[in-house]
């Protein structure tokens, strides 16, 4: 089960590096994060537009993190939702009626219990506790 997907944690690692540096070339990005330079494109487009990164564009142009915004406020659970990649656990989970079994199937409660967890967990880790030293 993959609750973290290739494409968010690419995101993730992006915003880590710009936050804790002045800026970064999309080249760059890629290179120091071993993310393949059209999903680096792709991931800093996005960024961009959500306004987490600004874009300086032009000759030596170079992407920003937006030093608006508080790293320590922004959780990993945020970002999952602001990028659609937040995937309930099950569909039952998301709407309980959708289930035929419902309301006799007690997995449903337990599933909620996991849910409730792993995003009560993710809510915790804020951007900051990940930011990248180097």
């Amino acid at each position: 089960m993959n609750i973290i997907s290739r494409e968010l944690d690419y995101t993730i690692r992006v915003l880590s590096l710009l936050s804790n540096i002045e800026s970064a070339t999309v080249d760059e990005i890629s290179n120091i994060l071993f993310i393949p330079k059209p999903f680096a494109h792709k991931i800093v487009n996005k960024l961009v537009r959500k306004g987490y990164l600004l874009s300086i564009r032009g000759r030596g142009g170079h992407v920003q993190f937006n030093k608006d915004l508080d790293t320590s406020k922004i959780s990993i659970l945020d970002i999952m939702k602001e990028f659609d990649a937040y995937k309930p656990v099950n569909l039952c989970t998301e709407d309980p009626n959708a289930c035929e079994l419902n309301p006799y199937c007690s997995f449903t409660y337990h599933l909620q219990k996991l849910e409730l967890c792993i995003n009560k967990s993710l809510s915790e880790i804020k951007l900051k506790d990940v930011i990248f030293n180097l």
